[in-house]
């Protein structure tokens, strides 16, 4: 529910890395797609529906402000030619997306697209007859904002094995069905219909499973594009009976949305209705509704509520116990079903315990009833679309109103949105002014959001000496989260100042306050030399710290380690398995790189093995662990991912 700076943790060599960029267009003003479907293939086994989902995607696309350059049943200089209008039309784009359906296949580790009158007799005329994925790739790098490819190829039919027998009877040139994973830029999404060397179904209606599930999530207003996608992927796992799963990459700096972003906001619709801004005067409770109100405030009262007794200290959002909290809470609420306040406070734990749909119903309840933070939080669900359809007008009015009445995390919320040109014009001057607002009432996220702008020169002129005096406040708080963020900004892999001994004090006191990540941060500057010798020996330890708290990023940054023997860690492929795939099912991205992304090069035999041997025994790899790593054990690791 809170907008937080949470940690985007991924691997490198032995490390981690966290980065979330502070601002990113949430709707493009100039969006481009290249949309090819080819069907009628001429030497080959031809496709039904290829060309029914590039004209339905096509649709889809220019209903959510793509202006689309289509191309159905292309030969291959209708391909080139397609590729060199949209290379046109993408130069300098906010957005821009290629999307094609048919058959598809690697060769040497390239990727290629077949064109409906392409043949084959030879090695030679790969590169003549095939248009390359390549190719397009480079001209996506014109557009300046979000490039996406969307590759709904493979389909599963004998191409591959035709093309095989044609050229080359010993199969010993490198041709496969399937699609070679693409190495990701910054700023791009990839998504395959199936995983990287596997095939895909064409489908039996008259789409692809792929282009069905995009079908049915690309016009919902307020999905940001990395849930659009893993909506996407859980749609055709479960579609095709858990024999086909999509994978997407992502190397996004920021949020990127197909509808709902600054375009659909609208004349505001009526606020809520807030009777009165005070609190009610409390019915009068017996001793067991007062012990239960108590524990409900004890367990989840947000220090920033207006409505918060004194005396009552309250939580923050990421130090709620969710199953205590939801339980005391409940008894409260049981008590007094018509407290604002303990509407609201239940409405936190739940949103906690990842039940959102009855948390917005009692920030709604709430909010009615005239809670200023319930207006605040229920405005987030409303712009992000969490618990429910998303509503942006809708939050940026409450939004408004909630600041008016003096809440902290609606002044913040409203910065963002000026950031990011999220219902309202992107204005960096008017979102490190709304920042200021909260920064001086002591909110530890607009501190760390405003150092960071006033390091970067963004909506202020650029102060490094303004910038610590923040971060300084920043570290006498215990908003562990924005330590982190600022401390990576001060590892200078954002543009800004580098600073490193600051953002090791950063890393130090969210290590202090209980926060593994810190001390997984203080590994990774030790594992790579950052602001001192490498130490392995060290960064060991601070993983370990980390990892003994249960920290998944740490033990997946531990799963080198256990490999080679290294830092004074015992070799033991089996608890870097266990590691690993604790680490993975709990989405660690450090895992993910080293068990998926790049297990090729990342893992040693025995681990892979390991690892294998583990997914047979859960049922997900029907063959004898070996330590191939094949494209069956990419696909069991998805399948464990989503089983979580």
């Amino acid at each position: 529910m809170r907008f937080s700076l949470r940690p985007m943790l991924a691997g490198l060599a032995f490390a981690l890395v966290c980065c979330t960029a502070l601002s990113a267009p949430a709707l493009a003003d100039k969006r481009i797609a290249l949309v090819i479907g080819n069907s009628a293939y001429r030497n080959t086994v031809p496709l039904p529906n290829p060309r029914n989902d590039a004209t339905d995607v096509a649709k889809a696309l220019k209903a959510v402000g793509f202006t689309v350059v289509e191309g159905y049943d292309l030969d291959k200089r209708g391909m080139d030619d397609a590729f060199r209008r949209f290379a046109n039309e993408a130069d300098g784009a906010d957005a821009a997306l290629f999307y094609y359906g048919g058959h598809g296949f690697q060769f040497q580790g390239a990727n290629y697209l077949m064109p409906v009158d392409a043949k084959l007799t030879g090695v030679g005329d790969v590169n003549y007859e095939m248009a390359r994925v390549d190719d397009i790739l480079s001209d996506l790098q014109r557009a300046s904002g979000v490039r996406i490819v969307m590759l709904d190829a493979c389909r599963d039919n004998p191409l591959a094995q035709q093309l095989l027998s044609k050229a080359s009877p010993t199969r010993s040139i490198g041709i496969s069905r399937g699609l070679a994973r693409i190495q990701q830029t910054a700023g791009s999404v990839i998504a395959y219909s199936t995983q990287p060397g596997a095939v895909a179904a064409d489908g039996g209606g008259r789409n692809s499973p792929f282009a069905a599930a995009f079908l049915g999530e690309v016009g919902k207003p307020g999905v940001e594009i990395g849930a659009l996608f893993r909506r996407v992927a859980a749609n055709v796992y479960k579609a095709t009976n858990e024999r086909q799963l999509p994978e997407v990459t992502f190397s996004l700096l920021g949020d990127f949305y197909f509808a709902g972003g600054a375009a659909a906001a609208t004349t505001p619709p009526p606020v809520l209705p807030t009777p009165a801004l005070q609190a009610p005067a409390p019915a009068p409770l017996d001793a067991a509704a007062r012990a239960a109100l108590e524990g409900c405030d004890k367990m989840a009262a947000s220090p920033q509520d207006m409505d918060r007794p004194s005396g009552v200290p309250g939580v923050e959002f990421n130090r709620i116990q969710p199953r205590l909290a939801v339980e005391a809470c409940r008894a409260a609420l049981a008590a007094a079903p018509e407290d604002r306040r303990v509407q609201f406070q239940l409405a936190r734990a739940l949103d906690v315990a990842g039940s959102d749909a009855e948390a917005r119903d009692l920030l709604t309840k709430a909010a009615a009833a005239g809670s200023v933070s319930a207006m605040s939080d229920l405005a987030l669900m409303l712009e992000t679309g969490e618990g429910g359809p998303a509503d942006l007008p809708r939050a940026v009015a409450l939004f408004d109103q909630a600041a008016a009445a003096g809440n902290i995390s609606a002044m913040r919320n409203i910065a963002i949105e000026f950031e990011n040109g999220t219902g309202r014009p992107r204005d960096a001057v008017q979102a490190a002014q709304w920042y200021r607002k909260a920064a001086d009432t002591g909110d530890p996220q607009a501190m760390g959001f405003l150092a960071v702008l006033y390091l970067q020169g963004t909506g202020v002129p650029k102060n490094a000496a303004e910038a610590r005096q923040w971060i300084d406040r920043l570290v006498e708080t215990e908003h562990t989260q924005t330590m982190l963020r600022v401390g990576y900004v001060l590892l200078g892999q954002t543009g800004a100042v580098k600073d490193f001994a600051t953002a090791r004090k950063l890393f130090q006191r969210a290590a202090e306050l209980g926060d593994g990540d810190g001390n997984v941060m203080l590994g990774n500057m030790a594992a790579n030399g950052i602001g001192g010798p490498r130490d392995f020996g060290r960064a060991a330890d601070f993983f370990e710290r980390a990892a003994a708290i249960g920290n998944l990023n740490a033990k997946a940054s531990l799963i080198p380690f256990l490999m080679a023997g290294a830092g004074g860690i015992k070799r033991d492929p089996g608890r870097a398995a266990d590691y690993g795939l604790e680490a993975l099912r709990g989405g660690s991205p450090v895992a993910r790189g080293l068990l998926i992304d790049k297990a090729s090069t990342s893992l040693t035999p025995q681990l892979r093995k390991a690892v294998e041997q583990r997914l047979a025994k859960a049922g997900l790899l029907n063959r004898a662990p070996d330590g191939s790593y094949g494209a069956d054990t990419l696909a069991a690791l998805q399948a464990f991912v989503l089983a979580k």
